[in-house]
């Protein structure tokens, strides 16, 4: 089901030359998101011109859109260990600007004079962003992302390092992109031995017709799922 919210924001999508597939995944990513949490659209993402903007800038942001700094970098890494790799780019001097509908952290290093920064993940029922924000805000912290309900707080580690904060000789950046722990793997294991556990049960108590639909659709699905998988990963991994 859509809304006007993500009615405008589709046909901006394809006007800025997005493909189809890509502007279809996008909006059924962020109805699903809204679905679950409850939230207002353009409340939750902001005007739909501006959200637009930052999903697909085109030819160039508008007059009040800040676009992609120079040297942006975009990562992802599973909920396991995404904090760890959080304070691991930070110390590196990376800035998280945003986190985008795929849950990529789109992050940017200053290359004249880098920082140490610091970060945060809090557990954030729906409607009370702003009561988290307004919380952890005298102490430095500033939203830089919500994915689901996590929303990610940063801050300049001068604020406790003082000078020794700054960052003279910077790594490189990572030639990886994506970054699963072995929990995260394990998870998924253990996930698929349940599928595949429920799938036989089901072929034992099923007829033979029954068992051949059931077992060419799930092999379909399998190879769907796999193929699409690995795009992805060969996607953020460019």
């Amino acid at each position: 089901m859509t809304t006007p919210y993500f009615d405008a924001l589709s046909e901006r999508l394809r006007g800025s030359g997005l493909p189809e597939d890509e502007v279809a995944g996008t909006i059924d990513d962020l109805t699903a998101y809204v679905a679950e949490s409850g939230a207002d659209p353009e409340e939750e993402f902001g005007p739909v011109e501006e959200f637009a903007a930052r999903l697909a800038p085109g030819d160039g942001p508008g007059p009040d859109v800040p676009g992609p700094s120079a040297g942006t970098w975009v990562w992802r890494a599973d909920a396991f260990n995404e904090r760890a790799m959080l304070d691991r780019f930070g110390d590196e001097g990376w800035e998280v600007e945003r986190v985008d509908p795929l849950g990529r952290f789109v992050s940017h290093r200053d290359p004249e004079s880098p920082q140490r920064w610091e970060y945060r993940r809090e557990s954030v029922l729906p409607g009370r962003r702003k009561a988290t924000a307004a919380r952890l805000a005298p102490d430095g912290w500033e939203s830089c992302g919500t994915w689901m309900h996590f929303e990610y707080f940063k801050r300049p580690k001068a604020a406790s390092l003082g000078p020794e904060a700054a960052l003279p000789e910077p790594p490189r950046t990572p030639a990886r992109r994506v970054f699963l722990s072995r929990r995260f793997r394990v998870f998924i294991a253990c996930y698929a031995l349940f599928v595949l556990a429920v799938c036989a049960g089901s072929m034992v108590f099923a007829d033979g017709r029954t068992q051949v639909k059931f077992l060419v659709g799930f092999l379909l699905g399998a190879v769907i799922a796999a193929v699409l998988a690995v795009a992805r990963m060969w996607q953020d991994n460019r």
